[in-house]
């Protein structure tokens, strides 16, 4: 059971990292160096004194020692921290966490000196009962032992950890320390499947509720909610032909159906045979739980929180629905939220997220 989230700082509390790589780049400007914005992101989550090193490496100066960059590095990314503001859903889900008696703390690269400066300026030190720096661990991300450090000050195994982390090398850490992860990507990372072997992927921690942790506590496997599952309804002829091939011939197993439609386990996807005949006795489409959905569609599997903002993204832009968000077969196994609608060429797309995501294949 989760007892402690610990959080990264950089880039998941608050906007950072683009103050980093401005402090990054003076300082490879005053060195002489041509290092560019992709050979920073490269070290995005590691410490300031091993990324100097890394630098030192792939283009020697000379001049001040690497300990004497880092510190001037950090001395400079304080100062344009100066007036920074927590990110979208930071202070919801430390509030949400906190009630449900989650114990709290910070688990940063950063030197301790810029963890205390940044949260004073966020507002939230108090928050937290326990900061650790990476600085003082003889290994620091992606390697396990920052957050191993910061579980045994807490004194909490790390079964029963919770890690919120922005940067693959982060999320890297907390994983190999046996943690379960929640990935928040800056927005350029967002959808690439570096962060397919972390438990959730949300787009911003607005996202977050505790569904998250009691899925989490539950035991879901973690490829269910670190990318979502593909979605594909499509018409077919025959239903028994169609169990058939994709039965017996793919071997995919047999999750929900009725007498106009089939649901398949296609590797971790969810297909939907609808039988359409192509005659005037059936249209193309089939009651699915009180609703006509179409027998040809497509779209996602998502986890709750993603949902929640897709639809409200689609009602921000006046989508027009063909079947209102809902739920679907409530208090039933297959408990769903789902939305159905129409792209410009009229082509329909679902997205539907699981009251519990092990039920995706469930059979009635």
């Amino acid at each position: 059971m989760i007892e402690a989230a610990i959080f990264d700082m950089d880039g998941l509390l608050t906007e950072s990292e683009s103050r980093w790589r401005q402090a990054e780049h003076e300082m490879c400007v005053e060195l002489g160096l041509s290092l560019t914005d992709d050979d920073f992101m490269k070290t995005q989550g590691l410490r300031m004194r091993e990324v100097a090193q890394l630098w030192f490496e792939w283009e020697p100066w000379e001049g001040p020692s690497t300990d004497e960059v880092a510190e001037r590095v950090v001395a400079r990314v304080i100062e344009l921290c100066a007036n920074v503001v927590p990110l979208p859903g930071v202070i919801q889900a430390i509030d949400t966490l906190a009630a449900a008696g989650i114990r709290l703390a910070v688990c940063s690269s950063s030197d301790m000196k810029m963890i205390e400066a940044i949260l004073a300026s966020l507002g939230i030190t108090d928050r937290f009962e326990l900061l650790h720096s990476a600085e003082v661990d003889a290994y620091g991300k992606p390697h396990p032992e920052p957050y191993l450090a910061t579980a045994r000050a807490l004194g909490v195994g790390p079964g029963q950890c919770l890690v919120f982390e922005d940067s693959v090398n982060g999320c890297l850490s907390g994983k190999s320390a046996g943690m379960a992860v929640v990935a928040v990507p800056d927005l350029m990372f967002r959808g690439s499947a570096s962060f397919g072997f972390t438990d959730v992927v949300l787009e911003s921690l607005e996202q977050f509720d505790m569904s998250v942790v009691a899925a989490l506590n539950e035991g879901p496997p973690p490829p269910t909610l670190s990318r979502p599952r593909f979605h594909l309804a499509f018409p077919v002829d025959d239903l028994d032909a169609a169990r058939e091939f994709y039965g017996s011939v793919l071997g995919c197993s047999e999750g929900r159906s009725a007498d106009t439609w089939v649901d398949f386990d296609l590797w971790g996807h969810q297909i939907v045979a609808h039988l359409d005949p192509g005659g005037v006795a059936l249209p193309a489409s089939n009651d699915v739980d009180g609703k006509q959905v179409p027998a040809s569609h497509f779209g996602l599997l998502l986890h709750v929180g993603a949902w929640r903002a897709l639809v409200a993204r689609l009602q921000a832009a006046d989508v027009r629905f063909l079947i209102e968000p809902g739920v679907r077969f409530e208090g039933e196994p297959g408990e769903q939220h789902t939305c159905f609608v129409l792209d410009p060429a009229g082509n329909a797309l679902e997205f539907k997220a699981f009251a519990d995501d092990r039920q995706v294949f469930a059979v009635t």
